[in-house]
C-alpha cells in the first residue's frame, strides 16, 4: 500500500501459497497474547475475514482493498466451487462498515469480549478506525492482560466451569483415541455416555472449549506437561464422539460452543502441531455441519 495505513483498512493479504484474502488492519494493543508474542518489527497484524488467523505483515505487501474490487471479485468468482470460502471472505469483507461493530463480533467469537469492553473503559470512548497500526501496548495494558490470563471469561462463566469440572460424568476420557482394533469397543461405550448426557452437550461442548483455550491459546507461556496431555484427552474424547449415529458435537453443540473455530485456529498454530493431526480428523468429520453453520452466518448477513 503506498498510502499512510491505518487500522480499519480493508487489505488483500498473500500468505504462502494462498490466494490473496480480504483482511482489515488491526489494532496490536487488542490481539490476543498468543498473537502478539509473534509480533514483528515493521509489520501490521491483519485479521481475516472468514477465517480465525491473524498475520503480521509489512504494510508495501499489503493490496488496498476496496468496495468496487469486492463487487467484482464476488461477481466473477461467485460460482466458482472451488473458491467458495474465499468468495464468502470477500462477502463477508463487503458487508463491513462499522470497525467497533466488527470488533465486538471479533472479540465475542474469542470469547474475549470482557477484555474489549475494559479496554474502552480505561480508554474512555468505543475503539474506533484511523489508529497507528504499528503502535503496540503499554505497560499498563500488558500487566493488565497478564494478571487477566486466568480470568479471561466472566464470573458467571467460571462459575459454570468450576460446577462443571467437578462433576464426574463429564470429566475427560482416559482412553486413546480409538484404533483400527479397538474402535467398536470403544465406540460401544461411548454412545452409553452420549445417551446419558446428550441434554447437556452444549454447555459440556462449551466446558471442552474453555479448557482447551486455556491450555493453548489464552497463555503467555508454553502449555505444561500437565495440559498437553489434558488436552490430548480432551480431543480424543471429542474424537470418539463425533463419529456416532447420534453425534455428541451437533449443529447445536457447535453453534453456540464454536469449538470448531477453536480447532481451526490450533490446527493453524504451527507452534500446536502435535495436536493438528486429530484437530484435522475432527474437523473434517464435521465439515458438512460447519458448512451449514456458515449458511447461517451468510444468511444471518445484512443484504446491499
Amino acid at each position: 500500500m503506498t498510502k499512510d495505513i491505518r487500522t480499519g483498512d480493508l487489505v488483500l493479504c498473500k500468505v504462502g501459497s494462498f490466494p490473496p484474502w480480504p483482511a482489515v488492519v488491526f489494532p496490536q494493543r487488542l490481539l490476543r497474547n498468543d498473537v502478539y508474542r509473534k509480533r514483528k518489527s515493521n509489520c501490521v497484524a491483519v485479521c481475516f475475514f472468514n477465517d480465525p488467523t491473524y498475520y503480521w505483515e509489512q504494510p508495501s505487501r499489503l493490496k488496498e482493498l476496496d468496495q468496487d474490487s469486492i463487487h467484482n471479485f464476488i461477481l466473477e468468482h461467485s460460482k466458482n466451487a472451488n473458491q467458495r470460502e474465499l468468495v464468502n471472505a470477500y462477502k463477508e469483507a463487503k458487508n463491513f462498515d462499522d470497525f467497533n461493530v466488527f470488533l465486538q463480533e471479533k472479540f465475542e467469537e474469542e470469547n474475549r469480549l470482557s477484555d474489549l469492553k475494559a479496554f474502552e473503559k480505561s480508554e474512555g470512548s468505543k475503539i474506533v478506525a484511523g489508529e497507528d497500526p504499528f503502535v503496540g501496548r503499554t505497560k499498563v495494558v500488558n500487566k493488565r492482560k497478564k494478571n487477566s490470563i486466568s480470568i479471561k471469561e466472566d464470573p458467571e462463566d467460571n462459575q459454570k466451569s468450576n460446577e462443571e469440572e467437578s462433576k464426574p460424568n463429564i470429566k475427560p476420557s482416559k482412553k486413546k483415541r480409538p484404533t483400527a482394533n479397538s474402535g467398536g469397543k470403544s465406540n460401544s461405550g461411548n454412545k452409553k455416555k452420549v445417551k446419558l448426557d446428550y441434554s447437556r452437550r452444549v454447555e459440556i461442548s462449551q466446558l471442552f472449549r474453555r479448557r482447551i483455550q486455556r491450555n493453548l491459546i489464552q497463555r503467555e507461556t508454553p502449555p505444561t506437561e500437565h495440559e498437553i496431555k489434558e488436552t490430548h484427552e480432551l480431543l480424543n474424547r471429542i474424537y470418539e464422539n463425533s463419529d456416532t449415529k447420534r453425534p455428541f458435537f451437533d449443529l447445536k453443540a457447535l453453534r453456540e460452543s464454536k469449538l470448531h473455530k477453536l480447532l481451526k485456529a490450533i490446527v493453524n498454530d504451527p507452534d500446536l502441531g502435535e495436536f493438528h493431526p486429530l484437530c484435522k480428523e475432527i474437523l473434517l468429520s464435521w465439515a458438512d455441519l460447519i458448512t451449514e453453520l456458515k449458511k447461517e452466518k451468510l444468511q444471518a448477513l445484512p443484504t446491499p
